[in-house]
């Protein structure tokens, strides 16, 4: 009896001993080879608000709990039930450590900001293209910048799913002339015979008095009321098994539907969907088949891999089949961009839809998810198939894209806009484009109707932006020049500089061109025009947000200050949601300026 009670003991406490060294090893297994992409000494869980010693001395305690425990000697049934008790207990303890340590993995191991109330978590594997910044061009050595305008908004719709996830943006992901363009501005309508119209304004930079801010404004002719071209749509739709969340696959069949609801009922619609291998859901068919269009949406589901590749030559197939000469004939490829099967890379998908666009069906991409988002991939994908970016993370985003924003995707003014800007030497030392990095070209490039460029929706606006370092405060370039220009005085010394436009119709090939002057008048910024203080707010914001080295004193507190002067002057919900955002991200810093 003596010696069975023992071997009853010793079965308990190996028994003990091995549940207790089990959430320990697993705890440590999972610090070794998890997807924590953040520092080890940024590891915590639960007990993460205490202080240093605090939570070494909780650790210590768990793991003297869990694996360090003297073995008890039992002298009656009482202290072995006290004793086995306490076994459980320590157990409970260890468990519930392992649980709040794998708790907070799963929320990406947020890392506290010493500057902010907020935090930059791990992307675990979201993908962005490294980014360099134009820099200050010597107007004696590159007098011409030349660059295409575009529309796309993935970056300020990817920044606001970021913010009010409780991150601070990767600034990578942070594309000025993308934040600065998702707003609508009163520039003045197209009134002769070009579908577009420009303007410009002039003004002390906000974030260095020596400098100034020139803005270029584009706003094309709106003509969907009049309008009689329809649409033929092919929705390529990633159904592979990482669109299985709540914000991805339900979320974009939602974002269809409203999309259906926008369309004319003489419109033509089909939908391709890829997860391992692709295939044709939906063949091309009437708007007015709603319920067969809505049935198709209700039986997709996510599984599977990602065959990109495949997924965007069948969707250009079957593009062409339901083509019309006189419709609106584009593919919509909707995706996290987490392509794993067959062409994945960029430049094979690059060269892949460079070859299809030229059948005349556009390519636009909407992104979506959290976690493994390709961004830079999709900036690829759209700027090759000749359409925009964008990025849906949410239902009102979705109404935006697919309701008020619809007719601009539907109905181009004009496609391969360019921009290049003379800038004259007596009022310019040097200049710097802000933004549009991937839209930049050569000078040559201007005039070559053969160099893609981007599109402008009816109806849209456009904003560009160059910060100026006025003549006489610039560094001299170091060079000697054989052959020296002389410029005559007279008006054309009052010139800033001299824009050129160049664009084609939507339906032709022969770039037609027109040019605007700037002039050389800077106010105060306070004194400009709304449409430039509010970009100039926007911008402002960016270059931080970014961790622009160009900031300057740029500051979320000065770029807040002039966004909400300007409100009242140019009232809307977006605006009032941006001004929102930059209170949620800094909070903390404002009131430390």
């Amino acid at each position: 009896m003596k010696y069975a009670a023992s071997l009853s003991l010793l079965i308990i406490f190996a028994i003990a001993f091995i549940f207790l060294r089990g959430p320990q090893d697993s705890l440590l297994e999972n610090q070794g080879t998890s997807e924590i992409s953040a520092p080890n000494e940024f590891e915590h869980h639960a007990i993460n608000e205490l202080a240093e010693p605090q939570r070494n001395a909780v650790k210590d305690e768990a793991y003297t709990s869990a694996i360090g425990l003297a073995a008890p000697k039992p002298a009656s049934e009482k202290m072995l039930a006290e004793h086995f008790a306490g076994a459980q207990a320590a157990a409970a303890h260890a468990k519930q450590i392992k649980e709040s340590a794998m708790l907070v993995r799963q929320r990406s191991h947020f890392i506290a900001d010493t500057d902010s109330s907020m935090s930059i978590a791990p992307r675990d594997r979201e993908g962005y293209a490294a980014k360099t910044e134009n820099r200050f061009l010597s107007v004696a050595l590159s007098p011409l910048s030349t660059f295409g305008l575009e529309v796309d908004s993935a970056s300020y719709a990817n920044m606001r799913r970021q913010i009010n996830n409780g991150q601070i943006p990767v600034p990578a992901s942070v594309r000025l002339e993308e934040l600065v363009n998702y707003f609508d501005y009163n520039f003045p309508a197209p009134t002769g015979k070009h579908p577009i119209a420009v303007m410009s304004d002039y003004a002390v930079a906000p974030w260095n008095p020596a400098h100034r801010i020139a803005m270029i404004g584009v706003k094309a002719v709106d003509t969907t009321a009049s309008s009689e071209r329809g649409a033929r749509i092919t929705f390529l739709l990633d159904t592979s098994g990482s669109m299985n969340s709540p914000n991805k696959l339900p979320l974009l069949i939602r974002s269809f539907q409203t999309l259906l609801s926008n369309l004319k009922q003489d419109d033509q619609v089909a939908i391709v969907t890829y997860a391992g291998s692709a295939g044709v859901v939906l063949p091309p068919t009437p708007v007015t088949e709603s319920n067969r269009i809505q049935r198709a949406l209700a039986n997709l589901s996510a599984g599977g891999s990602t065959a990109g590749g495949a997924g965007i030559a069948l969707a250009y197939d079957v593009a062409r089949k339901q083509f019309d000469s006189k419709a609106t004939n584009l593919v919509i490829l909707a995706t996290d961009g987490d392509f794993n099967v067959g062409a994945s890379s960029d430049g094979e998908l690059k060269a892949m839809i460079e070859k299809q666009r030229a059948s005349g069906v556009f390519l636009s991409v909407i992104g979506m998810g959290t976690g493994n988002y390709q961004d830079a991939k999709m900036q690829v994908l759209a700027e090759a198939g000749n359409g925009v970016a964008h990025y849906l993370d949410s239902d009102a985003e979705a109404q935006r894209l697919f309701g008020s924003e619809l007719s601009r995707t539907l109905h181009i003014a004009a496609k391969d806009v360019k921009v290049q800007v003379e800038f004259n030497p007596a009022a310019v030392a040097e200049y710097r484009l802000l933004g549009y990095e991937s839209r930049v070209m050569n000078a040559e490039d201007f005039r070559d109707d053969k160099k893609d460029s981007g599109e402008i929706g009816a109806g849209h606006s456009v904003v560009a932006l160059y910060e100026i370092i006025p003549a006489g405060n610039g560094t001299a370039p170091d060079i000697e020049r054989r052959y020296p220009t002389v410029r005559s005085a007279g008006s054309q010394a009052m010139e800033l500089g001299f824009v050129k436009i160049r664009y084609k119709q939507p339906d032709g090939d022969k770039g037609i061109e027109f040019a605007h002057a700037m002039t050389t008048q800077a106010k105060a910024i306070e004194s400009a025009t709304a449409d430039l203080r509010w970009a100039s707010a926007v911008a402002e914001f960016s270059l931080v947000l970014s961790q622009s080295e160009h900031a300057g004193s740029a500051s979320y507190a000065a770029a807040l200050r002039r966004a909400r002067a300007v409100l009242p002057l140019m009232p809307d919900d977006k605006r009032s949601e941006f001004i929102g955002l930059i209170e949620r991200l800094t909070t903390t810093r404002i009131a430390q300026e």
